[in-house]
């Protein structure tokens, strides 16, 4: 939740504090354990709380808006332990209701004056914050969008510009930690006289199938398998040194040999692998790519169903 300011957000919160006369406004959002201040219109407001005591967890917890006429009086709130730290007193929210019986947050307004709860007209503030949830509903989608248009549709897991997005945020992590990054490119043997004599369906099995293999065989979150391009793969292994990548590689190795994959020349069908490694201040996504593609060449020219890994920048 905490995914800092908006321009958007704090659009509303303006006009919120203009149209009611508010000291201040804010939109926030919750998780289990916080509140996260998606916009607000004064630093008098922490950027973030605990959600049991912030006053707009009755918000949360209810579902319905809440409107108090003075904060330090009302008896809903006795004994609430941040009510006597704020110089505000009246206060006004209604809940970011994204699906039935979701809450996700609240909008409200604050003054520093006590004020008559009736006579406040909630419909406004209402509808400022079905556009804070139209706003958010809309990152979502553009969010899955993008997602979705870094997906091979044939293997399941990431595509070319997948792989660029995965490779520029494996270069940044790098830079910032120092540690070395490994790439693996992985080219299918022989995989053109299979396709040729069994067809485009059964290539497409074995593609389908090598796609699965290499997404089981990286558990962490910060790993990436893509599909490179035709039959090459591709692995990218943030904070991992040569001989990391290196078992990686024979673990896929060993896990294709087991899928037992039969090629119509006579066999099963393999892989090779090239294997880069670069130190994490010297990383950079071009020279990492140019190694493991010489790599990944050497191993071809070596015969196939080997692994090479690029001596000229590996680093244990």
């Amino acid at each position: 939740m905490d995914t800092g300011r908006d321009e958007r957000f704090d659009r509303l919160t303006r006009l919120a504090t203009r149209f009611y006369g508010a000291d201040v406004a804010f939109i926030g959002l919750v998780d289990a354990d916080f509140q996260w201040m998606k916009a607000v219109s004064s630093d008098e407001i922490a950027p973030f709380i605990a959600r049991k005591d912030s006053v707009c967890n009755l918000i949360i917890e209810s579902g319905e808006p809440l409107i108090v006429g003075d904060l330090k009086t009302d008896p809903r709130l006795e004994g609430h332990p941040i009510v006597p730290l704020l110089t505000l007193r009246f206060y006004a929210g209604v809940p970011l209701v994204v699906a039935p019986d979701l809450v996700i947050g609240s909008m409200c307004v604050m003054r520093r004056d006590a004020a008559d709860a009736s006579g406040f007209d909630v419909e406004p503030l209402r509808e400022l914050a079905a556009i804070a949830i139209d706003e958010i509903e809309l990152h979502k989608l553009n969010q899955e969008l993008t997602r979705l248009s870094q997906i091979d549709a044939l293997t399941g897991i990431a595509n070319r510009r997948g792989f660029d997005d995965a490779i520029d945020r494996a270069v940044r992590r790098a830079h910032r930690t120092g540690a070395p990054l490994s790439l693996l490119l992985i080219d299918l043997d022989r995989f053109k006289p299979l396709n040729d004599m069994l067809g485009h369906q059964a290539g497409d099995e074995v593609l389908r199938r090598l796609g699965g293999l290499l997404a089981g065989a990286v558990s962490r979150p910060y790993d990436a398998t893509c599909r490179y391009g035709g039959e090459e793969f591709a692995v990218v292994l943030p904070d991992t040194d040569s001989a990391g990548a290196c078992h990686v590689a024979e673990r896929l190795q060993r896990w294709l040999a087991k899928a037992a994959l039969p090629h119509p020349l006579g066999g099963l069908v393999t892989a090779s692998i090239g294997v880069a490694t670069l130190s994490g201040h010297e990383v950079e996504a071009g020279k990492l790519v140019a190694a493991a593609d010489a790599a990944l060449y050497e191993a071809k020219r070596r015969g196939r169903d080997c692994i090479v890994a690029s001596p000229a920048f590996a680093s244990a």
